[in-house]
């Protein structure tokens, strides 16, 4: 029946869960475990609490243990009948870089422990004597290594079995109670039990980094996808579009060429009829001056007088003088096809306009206002939504982020990375500035909005012009009004657009922007001493749309 039980069994069933060999002389604790007699007691000499090494239960009281004669004959069992495939498993020759057994002569086998206490490497044949002999179980075995001098104090040529945390060294009993009698001391084991936790936190760690980036490379591989399948989508819808514009620009060109034919060809032939007009009067001009001469040759006096009334009167002919001959040069046809033309490609512009304003709309933001960066001119809504001139310079509190001469004021959310748009309400304001700032943008001296200042703005003035606030300010031209104006960021692009909502139109876009850190939106509601104009500034809420 031991037999039979033992066979269906593999090496792990009985194997001590502290040495990790074939339990020797097993015994088991109250709460169920099984151990090699000699591992378990010396595991309990070693702390001050009796504990399971595996289930972790305490035992207050030291349990008296006695060797479990029937597991240990089944275990005797399995290393019997085991014992040639144990031994064509592990006892093989030493290969480089492996430790060799110290014992073998001739051919070194490869070493399955190495013994602190004998300062020897043993392969599995040799190392039986430290798992049946009693006086060689107490013996501190350890994974096989070169070099066991390394593990034995030089001083008292002892096992460095104890850690000083004051040193952070490896030292031997005899140094923990003279040299670091005053230190604090702990076992090496506690020390490598306390590092194999650090080691399996660092492992989760490493594995949820691992994860990240794993899941970075999946979203990576994702947007790699969309922006093929973006890509292939913008080059179709490109070619449609500009394939209108060709086919528009050819039909105009085409009409054009059929209208300057037309004219040609019906000048032509005016030019042709005048011509025969004119030959004709010159065919009967001539037959006048035919009949006039021979009026000169009529001596009677009655007969000149006769034939004089009839040969005196011209033929109808007409006043050539007034009738236009100019050569054609067809004067303003290119440039009236030329507007046509325009007039389409606005149209396209317009529609791509559109379009663009409702992909950009997609990153829409919460944009709050801070309240800690507007001036004493300024008032900011409770909400953060709100930006307008104070009747009078208020006492605010001093702040490296406020701005003292400027009535500008920054979002509470910086922007590093990504898209982002927002919205905001300018209706009844005839003064403002919009955009986005640097955050190193100068807060407490006089400045002027523009890139080179650290701002990307457009501005509206006096309720009539509208400019891009360059270092030369240039005007744009904005029809209708705008009551909303669209801000878009693309951080990574370095690119800041102007959108006229209600038009659905494009007014501007910054390129090349020197992003070098943090960007904030920027609002100005301007300071107006004649109009005392107090319409905020409001930050409106997008209506995204499919």
């Amino acid at each position: 029946m031991i037999s039979d039980m033992a066979d269906t069994l593999d090496k792990y069933s009985f194997s001590c869960s502290v040495c990790l060999e074939l339990f020797t002389d097993p015994v088991s604790t109250p709460c169920g475990h099984n151990f090699c007699k000699l591992c378990i007691e010396k595991h309990w000499d070693s702390t001050e609490l009796c504990r399971c090494p595996l289930c972790k239960e305490i035992f207050y009281k030291r349990p008296e243990l006695r060797i479990n004669i029937s597991f240990r004959e089944v275990v005797d069992h399995f290393k019997n009948t085991n014992a040639v495939t144990v031994t064509s498993a592990e006892a093989r020759e030493a290969k480089p870089g492996e430790v060799a057994c110290d014992v073998c002569a001739g051919v070194k086998l490869k070493a399955m422990k190495s013994c602190l206490v004998c300062m020897a490497s043993y392969c599995e044949t040799h190392l039986e004597p430290h798992k049946t002999a009693a006086a060689l179980g107490r013996h501190k075995l350890i994974e096989p290594i070169r070099n066991l001098e390394e593990r034995i104090c030089k001083k008292h040529e002892k096992i460095l079995e104890q850690f000083c945390r004051k040193e952070e060294q490896f030292i031997c009993q005899i140094c923990a109670e003279t040299d670091h009698s005053q230190h604090k001391v702990v076992t090496a084991e506690s020390v490598l039990q306390q590092k194999m936790i650090q080691v399996k936190r660092r492992g989760r760690e490493v594995e949820l980094m691992i994860q990240d980036r794993q899941k970075r490379i999946e979203e990576i591989n994702h947007s790699k996808k969309q922006t093929k399948e973006n890509a292939k989508k913008e080059m179709e819808a490109s070619d449609q579009v500009f394939t209108s514009v060709i086919e528009s620009i050819q039909k105009t060109h085409k009409e054009l060429l059929e209208e300057i034919e037309a004219r040609h060809d019906a000048e032509q032939m005016r030019f042709e009829k005048l011509i025969k007009e004119l030959r004709q009067e010159i065919s009967e001009l001539e037959k006048k001056n035919v009949e006039l001469q021979q009026l000169l040759h009529i001596v009677d006096h009655i007969t000149l007088t006769q034939a004089f009334s009839q040969a005196y009167m011209l033929p109808s002919t007409q006043n050539w003088l007034s009738i236009p001959v100019n050569e054609v040069d067809f004067l303003g046809y290119i440039r009236t096809s030329l507007i046509n033309a325009r007039e389409f490609i606005n149209l396209e512009i317009r529609k791509q306009s559109a379009t663009e304003l409702k992909k950009v709309r997609r990153y829409a933001e919460d944009i709050t206002i801070d309240p800690d960066t507007a001036g004493p001119w300024l008032i900011v809504s409770e909400d953060g939504k709100e930006v307008k001139q104070s009747p009078k310079k208020q006492k605010v509190q001093s702040s490296p982020a406020r701005f003292t001469e400027n009535p500008f004021a920054l979002a509470t959310k910086g922007l590093t990375t990504g898209r982002h748009y927002w919205e905001v309400g300018v209706k009844e304001k005839s003064n403002w500035v919009l955009g986005v700032a640097s955050g190193a943008v100068k807060r407490g001296e006089q400045i002027t909005p523009s890139p080179e200042s650290g701002m990307w703005a457009v501005s509206h003035v006096d309720g009539g012009q509208y400019f891009v606030l360059t270092q030369n300010p240039f005007p744009l031209t904005l029809s209708p009004r705008p009551q909303r104006v669209g801000v878009f960021v693309d951080y990574e692009e370095r690119e800041v657009s102007f959108f006229h909502v209600e038009a659905k139109t494009y007014i501007f876009t910054y390129t090349k922007c020197n992003f070098t850190d943090r960007v904030y939106p920027v609002f100005n509601p301007c300071l107006t001493t004649e109009k005392k104009e107090v319409a905020p500034l409001k930050i409106m809420t997008v209506e995204i749309t499919k």
